[in-house]
């Protein structure tokens, strides 16, 4: 038995120093590969767009763009992939900037603002993005955790907490798997970010604003692609609101408080809600009416807070057929464009 037990370990220990090693360098998701975003950041700092970028820790990026900027915004966007379109384009002769980052919560809005408050590069301007699962505690969004220091800063909390599901990452089959499928990029250097001076690209685009570019395929997709898109994003429960089982009152205590303190601050607020393709919203209107409920939340605060709107969840109040979309949940540069126009 103990022989058997020694050749297992012969075995199976050179096997996990490979997965480990191969998961560490090759890094598929940027889990560990720290310098990844300092280097989008450099590109954009210094006046260039960036290219060919993906799986990196957008949260990180903020922290890395705005520790190295020299003067505050003006107007800045904080909200999540469904505001990554809103540019400088909208706000001429302001300076801007988008802090958008994939699955925000408010937590990201936390976050990120401490960070500008640490920098002392406070706006004039904050335009938050109001998504549907703002105020749903089982949204499963912890992507902010990168960030969450400067979260408990902000509430001025202090408390250690260790990632166990980065670390866990280095011994993960399924990340090992993509490391391999990455391996032949990684050694031809065709994973790193390049600069570029042309906004419209074949992969996703990162302009100096901040604001997104999608790559060729994703914006030139016919109405047919994107009404198929659309259908399959039906097929299944709907994004970050599959268990909105009512409104949470600690996170809209929480979200109102933060806005208040922005408001006595003297920076002015601007809610932005993107909506949902006309046969989502039927759906969410159907079986997700907490949804609704965040709307009509929100409409009230605003009115009573003198807060500015733009949108709305409902695609009917601002008239927009699949023609004003990606896919199941992101307009396209035309909807943002009405939005702002409206």
């Amino acid at each position: 038995m103990k022989k058997f037990l020694k050749k297992i370990l012969l075995i199976s220990t050179p096997l996990m120093i490979l997965l480990v090693v191969i998961n560490y360098f090759i890094d598929p998701a940027k889990i560990y590969d720290s310098k990844y975003e300092k280097k989008i950041s450099n590109i954009l700092i210094n006046g260039n767009f960036v290219t060919n970028i993906n799986n990196y820790d957008e949260r990180i990026l903020q922290k890395e763009i705005i520790n190295s900027m020299r003067n505050p915004k003006e107007v800045l966007v904080f909200g999540s992939s469904r505001t990554m379109l809103i540019n400088s384009s909208f706000f001429p002769n302001k300076t801007f900037f988008n802090n958008s980052v994939s699955g925000a919560s408010y937590e990201d809005f936390i976050a990120i603002f401490q960070i500008y408050k640490e920098n002392n590069l406070l706006p004039k301007k904050i335009i938050i993005g109001i998504d549907p699962w703002l105020l749903n505690k089982n949204n499963r969004q912890i992507r902010w955790k990168s960030i969450e220091s400067y979260y408990k800063k902000n509430k001025e909390l202090t408390s250690y907490s260790f990632s166990f599901q980065k670390f866990s990452q280095l011994i993960s089959l399924s990340y090992f798997q993509s490391a391999i499928i990455n391996l032949p990029e990684y050694f031809l250097f065709k994973t790193e970010p390049k600069k570029t001076n042309k906004k419209y690209n074949n992969k996703n685009t990162k302009l100096t604003d901040g604001s997104l570019v999608y790559n060729s395929n994703y914006r030139n997709a016919s109405l047919n692609i994107v009404s198929s898109k659309i259908n399959r994003f039906m097929d299944d429960k709907i994004y970050s609101i599959e268990n909105f089982l009512s409104i949470s009152d600690e996170i809209w205590s929480e979200f109102t408080m933060f806005i208040n303190s922005l408001i006595n601050s003297n920076i002015s607020i601007e809610f932005f809600m993107s909506p949902y393709p006309p046969k989502v919203y039927d759906k969410i209107s159907k079986e997700y009416p907490n949804v609704l409920k965040t709307e009509k939340l929100i409409l009230n605060y605003a009115k009573n807070n003198n807060i500015k709107i733009y949108g709305s969840f409902n695609p009917y109040n601002l008239e927009f057929d699949n023609n004003y979309f990606y896919d199941g949940m992101h307009c396209n540069e035309k909807g943002i464009k009405l939005i702002f126009n409206k």
